[in-house]
């Protein structure tokens, strides 16, 4: 049992860069636990790096310098700039929705809406978890494995069921209005 703590131990990679100290303690191991468990699974490393700034760098530059080897998915975040992107290798972009995680529309996006949003001082926290998790359940999804350590889309679907529920209602109000 110890030698394989400590094979794990020499092969664990860091998947969270929160060297500015932007993001949480607890949100920090929450991230790295669904890294590990889908790259444990389904090999494909999914990265964050958020940081205060990137002096004269670009994001693609940062990004480049960081040397990810396929397959992979990088999350990254810079405060200062207002800048958010996500870089993957061909393969890995076909196992999640890059277009909707990055979307400002709150029924669709999952970082842009939380980070825009003028409630709570966390909003960092909030935007990186959620938008890690998409991603994560997404290539889990795409790759027909389970995440235990996911965080689920509970509120995405609770919040889809009752627009349904909410326009079903209205619609059915509209057409007993019609018909009499």
């Amino acid at each position: 049992m110890t030698i394989i703590f400590c094979v794990n131990l020499l092969y664990a990679q860091n998947f969270v860069i929160n060297d500015d100290k932007i993001l949480s303690d607890k949100v920090s191991r929450k991230l790295q636990s669904i890294g590990d468990e889908l790259y444990e699974k389904s090999g494909v490393t999914l990265s964050v790096g958020i940081y205060e700034n990137i002096g004269e760098n670009s994001l693609e530059k940062q990004f480049n310098s960081l040397n990810f080897k396929a397959p992979y998915a990088f999350l990254i975040i810079v405060k200062d700039i207002k800048k958010i992107e996500i870089f993957a290798d061909e393969g890995t972009l076909k196992l999640f929705d890059k277009e909707q995680v990055l979307s400002p529309h709150p029924e669709r996006g999952t970082i842009l809406p939380i980070l825009v949003s003028k409630n709570g001082a966390d909003v960092y926290n909030a935007a990186v978890l959620n938008g890690y998790a998409d991603i994560a359940e997404q290539i889990a999804q795409n790759s027909d494995i389970t995440l235990i350590n996911g965080i689920g889309n509970a509120n995405k679907n609770t919040l889809n069921f009752l627009r349904v529920l909410i326009y079903g209602s209205l619609l059915i109000a509209f057409l007993i209005f019609v018909y009499r």
